[in-house]
């Protein structure tokens, strides 16, 4: 996922860019990527698949089980699954919005992370990690680049949800 600006801020809409998805008002955009396009709701950020993997069975039936398994994963420093919709004409995907940097951002902008900001990022990933794996979930992988992150500099949150697999061969990116 790429972020066209680099103080981790919300983006204008595009033309052609949602104004519903679901239940959920976009009001910007955070990012687009290989697989999809992250849009910005209130509290929200919301997921919306490319329709090249929208047409790919396989892709749907990976999807629909990350957001099973989505579903399941709770705990401290975890951004929520809020509701998806892997069977629309355009999949999609909700979870609580994290605002702030992303960490590559944060990094630039102020430096590697020292002292207590290092230790708190370092707790919340790790408890982060402790909860996806008490359920038997591997997650694959931990992108400091996405919005808000994986692992978010701005709050500890590690996104869950998108990057979790559980016992599959990794053998394509996306889910």
């Amino acid at each position: 996922m790429s972020i066209a600006r680099s103080d981790g801020r919300v983006q204008p809409s595009r033309p052609g860019d949602p104004k519903p998805v679901g239940p959920y008002r976009i009001i910007g955009r955070l990012g687009s990527g290989g697989m999809g396009t992250a849009h910005a709701g209130l509290r929200v950020a919301v997921k919306v698949i490319h329709p090249a993997q929208a047409d790919d069975h396989e892709f749907r039936a990976r999807f629909r089980r990350e957001v099973q398994l989505s579903a399941r994963v709770q705990g401290p420093c975890l951004t929520p699954l809020l509701a998806a919709d892997p069977d629309a004409d355009t999949p999609w995907l909700a979870t609580a919005y994290a605002p702030g940097l992303t960490l590559d951002q944060h990094l630039a902008a102020h430096g590697p992370l020292t002292g207590s900001p290092l230790l708190a990022f370092a707790a919340g990933s790790a408890q982060a990690l402790a909860a996806i794996h008490a359920l038997g979930v591997v997650h694959r992988d931990c992108s400091w680049r996405a919005r808000p992150g994986c692992c978010s500099a701005a709050g500890g949150a590690y996104r869950r949800g998108v990057d979790i697999r559980r016992g599959e061969p990794q053998t394509r990116r996306g889910f």
